[in-house]
């Protein structure tokens, strides 16, 4: 439209409200594209991140007792070194797997988490409260002894475990009492020496679910080694002039 069309009104009148289209559609357009600026100042992490995490090894035991219909108890003990010691009462698991593999092993994994926060103690940093915490398992052993039939419970010692198959991970955060300063952590157990274990499964199939279950990983004589990453927010880090 040239500046003659322009000056008839009507004409105008429809220019105008092209242009206003226009301006309100680019508005929208420009609204839903991310604001990475705007994602970092709502990270409430972001303070624990800024830093690489401080990486803790320790040995511990674990005894953990749990089931498909009753609150269970999970207890770690850190016997020397850095690491949690706590009594964490767990609600019963939801989606428990067992898995018979081919005619000598077997195969379970579970998540389970805490009724409520816990109390615990972390060997350098103190006393505090896990606030968040979620506890992933999963299991492998190459024999296990089932000596009342399919369906009834299985057992196995350390010894059966294949090797390095034994995968403990808890992940959560450590709220520490003098300070309430957070620290988010994820802690590993590593290879199994000594310990073992009643599996019950739900039924007789080869492929199916956790009734309750009792394992205990490591002892005071023979503990596993047990790595613990956990994130700090430094606040007093210098800022050093390059030469």
């Amino acid at each position: 439209m040239n500046i003659t069309g322009l000056r008839n009104p009507q004409n105008l009148a429809i220019y105008l409200a092209a242009v206003a289209l226009v301006v309100s559609l680019v508005s929208v357009a420009r609204s839903n594209f991310p604001n990475p600026s705007a994602h970092e100042n709502n990270d409430p992490w972001k303070s624990e991140r800024q830093y690489p995490p401080l990486v803790f090894s320790g040995s511990s035991w674990l005894d953990c007792s749990i089931s498909s219909s009753a609150n269970g108890r999970q207890i770690m003990s850190t016997t020397s070194g850095q690491g949690f010691t706590f009594d964490a009462t767990m609600l019963p698991i939801q989606n428990g797997k067992l898995q018979l593999l081919g005619q000598t092993g077997m195969m379970y994994k579970f998540e389970s988490f805490p009724t409520t926060a816990v109390k615990a103690h972390f060997t350098g940093l103190g006393d505090g409260m896990i606030t968040e915490m979620k506890s992933e398992v999963e299991v492998s052993v190459s024999r296990f002894k089932q000596p009342d039939g399919a369906g009834t419970a299985i057992h196995f010692t350390a010894a059966d475990i294949a090797a390095d198959s034994a995968y403990v991970e808890f992940t959560g955060v450590f709220l520490r009492t003098s300070d309430r300063k957070p620290f988010p952590f994820r802690v590993l157990f590593g290879r199994v020496q000594e310990g073992s274990g009643t599996v019950v499964p739900i039924n007789a199939a080869p492929d199916t679910k956790i009734l309750r279950k009792q394992v205990t990983l490591g002892s005071v004589r023979f503990p596993v080694t047990v790595t613990t990453a956990l994130y700090e927010a430094e606040d007093n880090v210098a800022k050093l002039k390059l030469p």
